[in-house]
């Protein structure tokens, strides 16, 4: 089992006693057997090894740790990075809390991820204890290919601490009886980050999906196509090319909500690429329910899409029709909204008297830059209302006053 970036205090503690001179990250190693000792001293405890007896502890020398567990082999124990951080967030509403993970590489790099996990999967870390007073926090969370261990503090809704990980040895040999290869020390944390385990695994191959290497399923869990997305899109009777195509339905944000969206207000059975098309252009549920309030309903997907690439929503119907214009066709709308007719353009020539221009006459004022102020002053000038036409033969005769 690899513990990434964990601390054994307790043999750390009794090596460090005895000889001073040990210092953190020494490691002792034979041909067959490794075993890195670190002393971490922000970490107040951690008993790995349950080495809890003084006398046992003031006879632990580097090689005698190295003798007591001469029963591992060098994959077994080993320290492949330094420890990492951890800050936690409540989500009181949800009963989730909100993660941030922070991996220190020993080149100096890192990374970070934050993701929404439910709080009953931190084993140790109570909501009390979380919304509570300051206190030290010590709390698990469990994935297929591993373990995280946190130390640290919480209190008032908040906590952060140290992070270690504690890889599951024998995840490997279960990922190897289903057909995949042995995943190293760097894969096997990043399928634990990113809670990629069995049921996805088995979710692919029950849905008849080519087997995806160990960095596609990886690259999966980064993009949160993990089990859920996956055994969502298959319920509602989708299945893409290949797990690439997984990835992009969750990039572009055609989740299973989305399409079981779409589907409760008349769009079901939709093609991938149609879905993805509506997607990208912000044709949602949301959206969709608002133009039916407004009284548009049964349109086509791509009447939709072209309503929502041209700015036509609910409040412009609704605004449209404070000033009368109601029941318009789908054309109407959009030519309303190329043009720049809006319910101020019209209110404006309301206000001069004309109640009872059409559409049409609107968008060819706004054709011919005939705006309200424009109208205003032609009035003063004749001492009467212009017709629409004169309006739109004075202004084009350069008529700027």
């Amino acid at each position: 089992m690899v513990l990434k970036g964990l601390t054994f205090l307790t043999v750390a503690q009794a090596c460090s006693e005895d000889h001073p001179n040990l210092m953190p990250a020494d490691v002792v190693e034979t041909p067959e057997y490794s075993l890195t000792v670190t002393i971490h001293k922000q970490v107040k405890a951690m008993s790995i090894f349950n080495v809890s007896s003084n006398i046992a502890r003031k006879a632990l020398t580097a090689a005698a740790v190295l003798a007591a567990l001469s029963i591992l082999p060098a994959s077994g124990y080993s320290q492949s990075r330094a420890a990492g951080s951890w800050q936690v967030d409540d989500q009181e509403s949800e009963g989730r809390v909100q993660l941030r993970l922070e991996d220190h590489d020993r080149d100096g790099s890192h990374s970070s991820t934050s993701y929404p996990v439910p709080l009953a999967l931190l084993n140790g870390l109570g909501a009390s204890q979380l919304r509570g007073p300051s206190s030290d926090a010590h709390f698990t969370l469990r994935r297929d290919a591993g373990t995280f261990i946190f130390n640290g503090r919480v209190g008032s809704g908040h906590g952060a601490g140290q992070l270690s990980f504690a890889a599951d040895p024998k995840f490997s040999q279960r990922l190897t009886s289903r057909g995949y290869g042995a995943p190293d020390a760097e894969q096997q944390f990043q399928l634990a980050l990113f809670d990629i385990g069995f049921s996805l695994i088995d979710e692919l191959k029950a849905d008849a999906y080519a087997r995806p290497s160990i960095d596609d399923l990886v690259d999966m869990g980064m993009h949160g196509a993990r089990y859920d997305f996956v055994h969502g899109i298959s319920q509602l009777g989708y299945r893409v090319h290949d797990v690439a195509q997984l990835v992009e339905l969750r990039d572009h944000g055609v989740t299973p909500a989305y399409i079981s969206g779409l589907s409760s207000l008349g769009y079901s059975k939709l093609a991938v690429d149609k879905l993805l098309e509506l997607r990208d252009h912000g044709v949602t549920a949301s959206y969709v329910s608002a133009m039916h309030d407004a009284g548009y309903r049964n349109l086509r997907a791509r009447d939709l899409l072209e309503l929502r690439d041209h700015g036509v929503n609910q409040e412009f119907v609704k605004t449209m029709a404070t000033m009368g214009y109601v029941n318009l066709s789908t054309d109407d709308l959009l030519t309303a909204r190329d043009h720049g007719v809006t319910a101020s353009f019209a209110e404006g020539f309301r206000r001069l008297g004309y109640t009872s221009i059409s559409l049409s006459q609107l968008v060819r004022l706004r054709d011919h830059g005939v705006t309200p102020e424009f109208a205003s002053r032609a009035r003063q000038r004749a001492g009467l209302a212009p017709s629409v036409q004169e309006l739109i033969r004075l202004r084009d005769n350069g008529d700027q006053d």
